[in-house]
């Protein structure tokens, strides 16, 4: 379990990455919604993956030809912040 300082400091890094690469946050809040569906349904990986190079936050090289966890849980965990984040103001509305 993450502690409260942890936390915020995820939470900066996240808000820095999205000012300084110019990250539309609702693109990280539909990546994450896209990464909770491959856990549903894995057959939408491919899906999935498209629309990360799409977006420009990787490379389709980054990716090997099997589901990747731990992308597909940074992209859930960071939507989920993002919302948090813009639900309370910190990124804006």
């Amino acid at each position: 379990m993450a502690t409260a300082q942890e936390v915020a400091q995820t939470k900066q890094m996240v808000k820095e990455s999205i000012l300084e690469e110019g990250i539309n946050p609702n693109t990280l809040i539909q990546l994450g919604a896209m990464a909770q569906a491959v856990l549903q349904d894995t057959s939408k990986y491919p899906q999935f993956l498209q629309a990360v190079v799409d977006s420009g936050l990787a490379e389709e090289a980054d990716f090997t030809g099997n589901i990747d966890y731990q992308i597909i849980g940074v992209f859930v965990a960071a939507g989920e912040m993002v919302k948090e984040m813009m639900a309370s103001g910190e990124l804006g509305a």
